[in-house]
């Protein structure tokens, strides 16, 4: 009976993959801690804050 063994590049890749998508959750999340108020006042001004 023939075994197939897991390949180990894809979990790899499936891993890079996971991380880089945390970082830029992280770093989305971070900007809009930092420059939240301003993007709502700047939609405010604007008229735009509805579709936020």
């Amino acid at each position: 009976m023939d075994h197939v063994a897991p390949k180990t590049t894809s979990h790899l890749l499936t891993s890079a993959v996971i991380l880089a998508g945390g970082i830029v959750c992280v770093l989305a999340f971070a900007g809009w801690m930092r420059f939240g108020a301003d993007i709502v006042l700047t939609y405010a001004e604007n008229g735009l804050s509805s579709c936020l």
